[in-house]
């Protein structure tokens, strides 16, 4: 796969291309988060903010009723009044019996009436409280959010600023590789869970999959002489000079996952 003199040159390129691109999608998760954590703070404020308005509008409605059955009210003892006026001109014993029975579904009504109107003032005052503390969660939610998007909004912006970057430098590094290669890279890259295509030959074992290898292949590797792949996740074998810089990028990808194969 490559000339004996080239393959530390070809697996150093591999390798920088890599931890890039593990660097890429570590801060785009890291935006990806930030930005689920505004979202979500964002949605209990807006809960919140319907909440209220809920609780405002059924507080509305409630009045409305009360002035309509204060209305009702007020004409139910309006006639209970004449009621009582027109009781003195009743002689005959059916009319004095319907004035009785309609006296009587007033006052039913009027009691009706009186006790839904302090059902109202009782829930409308239950309503102000609710309100109350909706408002002053509101006010903590909204301080709590506007500190989170300052900070996680510097953040995001960073991580951007950060790939923009990173990306720019890809490209160059892009440039160097022979296209074959490239191709190669970026079919392996996308067959594994995690981005990695590169993994480092530890005590006989691959450091991507954990498997142990046979001796032959270890030998391989250790040539140096070409590019090695591992028999059972494909990843291409790295043995790097301790001290190199390849060794010293490894060590900050290994936080990765890379036990997925």
């Amino acid at each position: 796969m490559a000339d004996s003199h080239s393959v530390q040159g070809t697996l150093s390129l591999v390798y920088r291309l890599q931890t890039m691109d593990v660097e890429v999608l570590r801060l785009t998760l890291e935006i990806q988060e930030a930005s689920g954590l505004i979202g979500t703070a964002r949605s209990e404020v807006d809960s919140l903010e319907r909440q209220i308005a809920a609780s405002r509008k059924e507080l509305e409605d409630l009045e409305t009723r009360r002035v309509q059955i204060d209305l009702e009210l007020r004409e139910t003892e309006r006639l209970l009044v004449e009621g009582k006026k027109r009781q003195k001109e009743l002689k005959h014993p059916r009319d004095i019996q319907a004035y009785l029975s309609e006296m009587e579904f007033r006052r039913d009504e009027k009691d009706r009436f009186e006790e839904e109107i302090l059902h109202i003032l009782e829930n409308q005052d239950l309503l102000r409280k609710k309100i109350t503390g909706f408002e002053e969660m509101l006010d903590r939610e909204k301080s709590s959010f506007d500190l989170l998007s300052s900070e996680k909004g510097d953040q995001i912006r960073d991580r951007h600023r950060r790939i923009e970057e990173m990306s720019q430098e890809r490209n160059d590094v892009e440039r160097a590789f022979p296209e074959d290669l490239l191709k190669t890279y970026n079919r392996l890259r996308g067959s594994h869970r995690n981005g990695m295509v590169v993994a480092r030959l530890l005590e006989g074992a691959c450091e991507a999959c954990r498997m142990s290898l046979p001796p032959r292949t270890v030998t391989e590797v250790k040539k140096r002489q070409k590019i090695v792949t591992c028999l059972f996740c494909q990843r291409w074998l790295y043995l790097p000079d301790r001290g190199t810089e390849g060794e010293a990028v490894f060590q900050g990808t290994r936080t990765q996952d890379t036990r997925q194969t």
